[in-house]
């Protein structure tokens, strides 16, 4: 397992390296992920310049905040996963789970202060859309969830 893990590190650290030989290919990559991570619905909103220009600053005024709390989010990731590994043996964990949730509290509650300033900015239509997407992916995650809630076969 770890030589897995040890040989992906490699390959990802020589493909940062060297020269894409598909020109092109990132840009797929680049394609795919924000499709992935629900970017076609912005396209699918019509934004207006203005909305998109009174997005763009919502998202930058709140930058400053979102990024530290983010990091503190992954920070308290890392060191739960390094008291895990380190105590596998004894089984005990320090407070670290207490505070990943914090941070990740504080970081939901940044990302809600943010997306209700942009609902604000969204006509009745848009917002219908944005809620019917929400509404969706809430649908598959619940599919999920009782998908993984199964007992395995």
């Amino acid at each position: 397992m770890l030589a897995i893990v040890a040989c992906g590190t490699l390959q990802a650290q020589s493909a940062d390296t060297a020269p894409s030989a598909t020109p092109g290919q990132g840009e797929f990559h680049h394609r795919w992920h924000r499709f992935r991570h629900g970017a076609w619905v912005w396209k699918k909103l019509n934004l207006t310049d203005d909305q998109k220009t009174q997005i763009k600053s919502i998202r930058q005024r709140l930058k400053a905040q979102v990024r530290p709390a983010f990091a503190a989010v992954l920070k308290a990731r890392l060191q739960l996963r390094q008291d895990i590994e380190a105590n596998s043996q004894t089984g005990v964990i320090t407070n670290d789970t207490s505070a990943l949730a914090t941070a990740e509290a504080q970081l939901a509650t940044l990302r809600n202060t943010q997306w209700t300033q942009i609902k604000a900015v969204l006509n009745p239509d848009q917002l219908t859309t944005l809620n019917d997407f929400k509404q969706k992916q809430e649908a598959r995650t619940q599919e999920m969830i009782n998908k993984l809630s199964q007992p395995a076969s």
